[in-house]
């Protein structure tokens, strides 16, 4: 459900609280404080951040927003935004010496956005998911379930490979299209790439093209046929096997796509791969 004002939060005795917040085109916030920690991971569309003394800050989906207790803050959508919210009590951060060192760690790195790795995207958004659900339907240990996930999330963000703050529209544009490298084969469309980087489609259809020399889906079907030459080459699968590996989901298109690329039929291509590698 849609709403228009934060999500109400009381934190249980386990110190660990996950949530959901699909903000209404008239979503609003006035600066609060609030006396737990939260992690708020940007799953879909754009926020402004503001924080007393610090600079606005704005948070794309697929990064992380780290708010400490009793900071006064508030945040708004640019456009509607979909968060994902953990939060977290003084007594959880600080039970274990190795989490508490951590937590002050980024606490102190002066910036609230943490950027997130595609791989460790999908990572934190599945351990939400089994969260929700485990809220949702309790059973038994369901608190000792919830502040495994939590601990998770945070190993899962200390964890992933050191990463380039995601600010500007360039640096967006970028992580998306390694992203495509890294999943080309699934099933990607342009909004979808465009909420990615937390951009309107026309707008990350302009900055793709000037970043990368050529259209979106002039990119995902470079990468595409690219693997399957690869895969071709190397034998040992079928052109059916090829090309639903690389993700194209109708055959003429593929046949018609890798012949104008490539100027022979993919059949030709596997033979003559086959023959090089005798």
């Amino acid at each position: 459900m849609k709403t228009s004002r934060p999500v109400a939060v009381t934190l249980p005795a386990s110190g660990v609280y996950f949530a959901e917040s699909v903000h209404a085109q008239d979503f609003a916030m006035s600066v609060r404080a609030d006396g737990y920690h939260k992690l708020i991971y940007v799953l879909r569309g754009r926020v402004r951040y503001r924080e007393e003394k610090k600079p606005v800050a704005t948070v794309a989906a697929g990064a992380l927003l780290l708010v400490p207790a009793r900071v006064r803050h508030a945040f708004e959508d640019e456009e509607p935004s979909t968060l994902l919210l953990l939060c977290l009590s003084d007594a959880f951060v600080r039970e274990e010496e190795e989490l508490a060192v951590l937590w002050r760690g980024w606490v102190g790195a002066g910036s609230r956005t943490i950027a997130i790795g595609a791989a460790t995207r999908r990572a934190l958004e599945g351990l939400w998911r089994r969260a929700l659900l485990e809220r949702s339907y309790p059973r038994a240990a369901g608190a000792a379930a919830e502040r495994a996930l939590a601990l998770q999330v945070l190993v899962q963000v200390a964890r992933q490979p050191k990463a380039k703050r995601v600010e500007d529209a360039a640096s967006r544009v970028a992580a998306v299209a390694r992203e495509v490298d890294e999943t080309f084969f699934e099933r990607w469309t342009l909004d979808g790439a465009a909420e990615r980087a937390g951009m309107s489609r026309r707008h990350f259809s302009a900055q793709f093209r000037a970043a990368m020399g050529r259209t979106f889906w002039e990119h995902l079907t470079e990468v595409r046929l690219a693997h399957a030459a690869e895969l071709l080459t190397r034998g040992g699968h079928s052109i059916t096997g090829v090309i639903f590996a690389c993700g194209f989901g109708d055959v003429s298109q593929f046949y018609r796509l890798f012949g104008a690329r490539f100027g022979k039929a993919p059949k030709a291509w596997a033979e003559k791969g086959n023959a090089n590698l005798r």
